[in-house]
């Protein structure tokens, strides 16, 4: 069956009354024309059943590839909270920002930051960015009352954008995001771990952080397929506040070979009791994202943060091109593996524990 010839911009300019240039301003998202005409253009082209030309869109970018662009277009990359535009809180979250930037950058745009902090703030937000033509909105993880509320909503007019978000933090509404796949992660560190002959693991999280994720560490590993066999997982000590108390507590009862966390914390409350990494016991991380003096020597997931910032990009680039906008019917998530690092915080044993 022959292919349908494609749909030109001239046919929807006849079919709506509206010039070539309304009709490209309207697809692009741009400003330019009214939002009554953009909604009748958006209309028509999906009745019509205009589809962007992949070889255009790929054409464009091998030259943007090339040739710096020397005007850029401009992507809002939003933050809730009292955080400032500029900051970030962790080091997950600067790779995160360093994607995002690098990849805009790739694609010809330039990134500005804009920090909303209750309705009042969103609602004026919403409005400069579409006064000055920016209809791209990468959000950043959310940072605050996650202990007590769980992921946050964010009130802000969708409607009129392209929004992809980072993380879990965001919980209503539900958009397209990208993330770490955390679930994954734990699994390898698990597998890693059994490979190296260690039998006993446990897993030390912080409530807040614990939730941050959407409990996506602990699910992987209550539900380790060698739970009940190679490996013996004791519960999972989650606390809402680090304390050396809890954790001797924990200890005593399960006595691990080996600790899985991201907070550097457990290393000092090993150190307490006088235990030696990885001597007396191993210890992996599930965050070393960066090549930082902490990170130095310990074993764990580097989480490729800064894929992720690239791969929300990629996904706003994308709604951009299908002129999808607003709160999706149907969100799409984009998963980044991690990547095990073997450092000196384990080593082979040399026969099981037990």
């Amino acid at each position: 069956m022959p292919a349908d010839p494609k749909v030109t911009l001239g046919e929807i300019a006849e079919k709506a009354g509206v010039t070539r240039m309304a009709v490209s301003l309207a697809l692009r998202g741009k400003v330019g024309v009214s939002d009554a005409t953009r909604s009748m253009v958006l209309r028509i082209a999906a009745e019509l059943g205009y589809r962007p030309d992949p070889e255009v869109s790929n054409l464009m970018a091998r030259i943007r590839a090339k040739t710096p662009a020397t005007t850029k277009a401009c992507i809002a990359l939003l933050t809730a909270g009292p955080t400032t535009p500029g900051s970030q809180r962790s080091i997950t979250e600067r790779k995160y920002v360093e994607g995002v930037v690098t990849r805009a950058n790739e694609y010809g745009y330039r990134i500005e930051e804009f920090s909303i902090f209750g309705k009042k703030d969103a609602v004026q937000t919403a409005k400069i960015l579409w006064n000055r033509g920016i209809d791209g909105i990468v959000i950043r993880p959310l940072q605050y009352g996650l202990a007590e509320g769980g992921a946050h909503p964010l009130h802000f007019d969708f409607e009129r954008f392209h929004v992809v978000a980072i993380s879990e933090t965001l919980k209503t509404p539900v958009l397209d995001r990208s993330l770490p796949d955390q679930y994954s992660a734990m699994l390898t560190v698990l597998s890693e771990l059994g490979n190296l002959n260690y039998r006993t693991i446990g897993l030390v999280l912080e409530e807040e952080l614990n939730i941050r994720v959407n409990g996506k560490w602990t699910a992987a590993y209550l539900q380790h397929p060698f739970r009940s066999g190679l490996l013996s997982l004791p519960p999972p000590l989650i606390m809402a506040s680090p304390n050396q108390a809890d954790f001797d507590r924990w200890y005593d009862r399960h006595r691990p070979d080996a600790i899985v966390s991201v907070n550097r914390y457990v290393l000092e409350f090993l150190r307490n009791r006088g235990l030696r990494v990885p001597q007396d016991l191993g210890y992996a991380s599930l965050d070393l994202d960066g090549d930082i003096p902490e990170n130095i020597g310990l074993s764990g997931i580097d989480q490729n943060s800064h894929m992720v910032g690239a791969a929300a990009v990629d996904m706003l680039i994308g709604a951009m091109q299908r002129a999808q906008r607003g709160i999706p019917e149907h969100p799409r998530r984009v998963q980044v593996e991690g990547t095990w690092k073997h450092g000196l915080s384990t080593e082979m044993q040399p026969h099981p524990s037990r």
